[in-house]
């Protein structure tokens, strides 16, 4: 049996989170308390995903900062030569966690998130005072020469303010920015996307808001990376990209696993789609159900790309809401 040669893991150690952010998809780990895989099983993940040639690994929650074990995690994957990036809202971070993270070489890059211009705006969006501590760490790792990723996931209101937004970020030699607009708001109670859904960007502002991040992107170049809005003229580029390629777009994702063990390759929202569960075994047979997948993706490429004719869309949330459609 041949299977998938994974070159990089994406791997959730817990749903539990210390904020409560108005539109995470978790709910800030209120459905999710008790998946939690144990540290021996994760341990042995990454040894499984070494001995096969892994080489890269994206080490992110929930908040990893709510694991008492987390720190013996990284040691881990710092045993094993593996490089990481390493996600954290920041709210649990303090110098010595600071520190003792920084000081591992297998550490390639931080990621956080920031949902405001100010602590007031982001407080508004994340539900605890998080914004302060995540711009410390950013200036933290900025003057380690460690590069930042920072996720600015934008409410409807906030879409005039995703200038002031970049400012805070333009002085930082090492920082990289992804605005992305809320379109979902996951698997949230009715009772709470009602309450919670003045933050939703609707279709109809994707080009506005498409256009506008274009301008910020010429006007700071060396600041903002890409956003997952995306105009028929760029999906269709990036299906071309590998549309030959035998597996398709799974040449470009990592391999996800799930805080109860749950392997996919979607990393974005929650793909019902497994290949069983990462602790017993990380490899992924290439048989049947796993060229159905490829195909599905084909599909989805095709639904959302027909839909971007007539306004640009969040590409990884529809392939997700295409993906889950079919499977009903």
């Amino acid at each position: 049996m041949e299977y998938y040669k994974l070159n990089s893991l994406y791997i959730e150690v817990t749903h539990a989170c210390n904020q409560h952010c108005r539109h995470c998809y978790l709910d800030g780990g209120i459905h999710h308390k008790n998946a939690e895989m144990t540290t021996d099983q994760i341990k042995k993940i990454f040894s499984e995903f070494k001995a096969q040639g892994g080489r890269y690994v994206i080490f992110t929650g929930g908040e990893p900062l709510m694991r008492s074990d987390m720190f013996e995690l990284l040691d881990c994957l710092e045993a094993l030569h593996l490089r990481f990036t390493f996600a954290s809202n920041s709210f649990g971070m303090n110098k010595e966690r600071l520190e003792r993270l920084a000081s591992y070489r297998g550490l390639e890059e931080y990621f956080t998130s920031i949902l405001g211009a100010d602590a007031e705006k982001h407080k508004a969006i994340a539900g605890k005072d998080s914004f302060d501590a995540a711009l410390n760490a950013i200036r933290f790792f900025d003057k380690k020469g460690i590069p930042t990723f920072v996720q600015v996931t934008l409410a409807n209101d906030y879409i005039e303010d995703m200038e002031n937004i970049l400012k805070l970020f333009v002085d930082f030699q090492n920082c990289s920015v992804k605005i992305t607009p809320i379109a979902s708001l996951g698997c949230k109670s009715a009772e709470e996307k009602e309450l919670n859904k003045d933050l939703i960007v609707p279709k109809e502002r994707f080009d506005y808001f498409h256009e506008k991040l274009d301008a910020l992107c010429e006007k700071y170049p060396n600041c903002v990376g890409d956003d997952n809005v995306l105009t028929h003229e760029q999906i269709e580029e990036s299906i071309a990209e590998y549309s030959e390629h035998p597996l398709y777009s799974l040449c470009y994702g990592s391999v996800c696993v799930r805080p109860n063990g749950d392997l996919s390759f979607s990393y974005n929202m929650i793909n019902p789609i497994t290949f069983g569960k990462a602790y017993e075994s990380i490899k992924i047979p290439m048989d049947e159900k796993f060229f159905d997948y490829i195909g599905l993706l084909k599909k989805a490429d095709e639904k959302v790309l027909a839909d971007s004719e007539k306004t640009a869309v969040e590409y990884d949330t529809e392939i997700d809401r295409y993906i889950n459609s079919v499977l009903g």
